[in-house]
Protein backbone atom coordinates (compact mmCIF):
# COMPACT_ATOMS: atom_id res chain seq x y z
CA UNK A 1 0.00 0.00 0.00
CA UNK A 2 0.69 3.33 -0.62
CA UNK A 3 0.48 6.35 2.13
CA UNK A 4 0.84 10.10 0.99
CA UNK A 5 0.89 13.05 2.91
CA UNK A 6 -0.67 15.86 0.79
CA UNK A 7 -0.25 19.55 1.63
CA UNK A 8 -0.40 23.07 -0.10
CA UNK A 9 -0.32 25.69 3.16
CA UNK A 10 1.18 23.93 5.62
CA UNK A 11 4.69 21.78 4.55
CA UNK A 12 5.61 21.58 8.55
CA UNK A 13 2.73 19.49 9.56
CA UNK A 14 2.99 17.08 6.81
CA UNK A 15 6.46 16.73 7.44
CA UNK A 16 6.23 15.98 10.86
CA UNK A 17 3.20 13.38 10.30
CA UNK A 18 5.31 11.50 7.88
CA UNK A 19 8.61 11.43 10.24
CA UNK A 20 5.79 10.51 13.38
CA UNK A 21 4.17 7.70 11.20
CA UNK A 22 7.56 6.62 10.20
CA UNK A 23 8.46 6.51 13.99
CA UNK A 24 11.60 8.71 12.61
CA UNK A 25 13.41 11.58 14.31
CA UNK A 26 12.72 14.96 13.80
CA UNK A 27 15.05 16.59 11.77
CA UNK A 28 16.96 19.70 13.60
CA UNK A 29 16.99 21.68 10.06
CA UNK A 30 13.51 21.18 9.67
CA UNK A 31 13.31 24.39 7.28
CA UNK A 32 16.04 23.42 4.96
CA UNK A 33 14.17 19.70 4.67
CA UNK A 34 10.84 22.04 4.30
CA UNK A 35 12.57 23.90 1.14
CA UNK A 36 13.54 20.27 -0.37
CA UNK A 37 9.96 19.33 0.07
CA UNK A 38 8.31 22.16 -1.89
CA UNK A 39 8.39 21.36 -5.80
CA UNK A 40 4.73 20.59 -6.72
CA UNK A 41 3.57 17.72 -8.37
CA UNK A 42 6.70 15.63 -7.33
CA UNK A 43 6.14 12.50 -5.07
CA UNK A 44 8.87 12.81 -2.11
CA UNK A 45 9.51 9.00 -1.23
CA UNK A 46 10.08 9.09 2.42
CA UNK A 47 10.76 5.47 3.55
CA UNK A 48 9.07 2.27 4.67
CA UNK A 49 6.36 1.56 7.74
CA UNK A 50 6.34 -1.14 9.80
CA UNK A 51 3.85 -2.39 7.67
CA UNK A 52 5.57 -2.46 4.29
CA UNK A 53 3.54 0.48 3.60
CA UNK A 54 5.53 3.07 1.10
CA UNK A 55 5.27 6.46 2.60
CA UNK A 56 5.16 9.59 0.08
CA UNK A 57 4.89 13.55 0.47
CA UNK A 58 3.39 15.36 -1.88
CA UNK A 59 2.67 19.06 -2.47
CA UNK A 60 -0.20 20.57 -4.30
CA UNK A 61 -1.28 24.35 -4.94
CA UNK A 62 -4.54 23.77 -6.12
CA UNK A 63 -7.74 22.54 -5.37
CA UNK A 64 -6.81 18.35 -3.34
CA UNK A 65 -10.06 17.04 -4.74
CA UNK A 66 -8.73 16.25 -8.16
CA UNK A 67 -5.78 15.37 -7.27
CA UNK A 68 -7.61 12.65 -4.98
CA UNK A 69 -9.87 11.54 -7.76
CA UNK A 70 -6.95 11.04 -10.30
CA UNK A 71 -4.70 9.15 -7.95
CA UNK A 72 -7.44 6.86 -6.36
CA UNK A 73 -8.12 6.30 -10.48
CA UNK A 74 -4.43 5.59 -10.88
CA UNK A 75 -4.35 3.28 -7.60
CA UNK A 76 -7.48 1.45 -9.26
CA UNK A 77 -5.90 0.96 -12.73
CA UNK A 78 -2.62 -0.43 -11.39
CA UNK A 79 -4.48 -2.41 -8.98
CA UNK A 80 -3.36 -0.82 -5.84
CA UNK A 81 -4.19 0.61 -2.24
CA UNK A 82 -3.87 4.05 -1.81
CA UNK A 83 -4.32 5.73 1.44
CA UNK A 84 -4.35 10.08 0.65
CA UNK A 85 -3.56 11.74 4.06
CA UNK A 86 -4.83 16.09 3.63
CA UNK A 87 -3.62 17.64 5.68
CA UNK A 88 -5.58 21.18 4.88
CA UNK A 89 -8.59 19.12 4.25
CA UNK A 90 -11.39 21.12 7.03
Amino acid sequence: MKIIYIYNKNPYAAIMAAYVHLKLNIPENLKNIQNNYNKEGYFYYLGVDEGLNEVYLLYISKNSYILKNLLNGFANIYDEEVVIIDLDNK
